[in-house]
């Protein structure tokens, strides 16, 4: 069950970076493009799942995660002078 879950959610993360990069390669938009579409549609479709309130708090939560570091072995921030510090 664990395994199963596991390879859904890569199986996911793969679509997402092809649709990704689809939107880039060859519908022409430009990177912030893309995400301003990605996240509107994330942003959407969780409203519909879990009411507006529920969403802001989600979307808070991960923000809180990023500031606190959660992409920083990604970015390489905090790591000797990283990017946007």
């Amino acid at each position: 069950m664990k395994n199963e879950t596991h390879r859904r959610k890569q199986n996911c993360d793969l679509i997402v970076e092809r649709a990704a990069r689809m939107m880039v390669d060859e519908a022409g938009a430009s990177v912030p493009m893309m995400l301003d579409r990605m996240l509107t549609y994330v942003a959407a479709q969780a409203c519909l799942n879990d009411g507006s309130a529920k969403t802001a708090i989600a979307f808070r939560v991960m923000a809180q995660k990023i500031e606190d570091g959660l992409f920083h072995p990604v970015t390489g921030e905090n790591q000797g002078g990283g990017k946007g510090h």
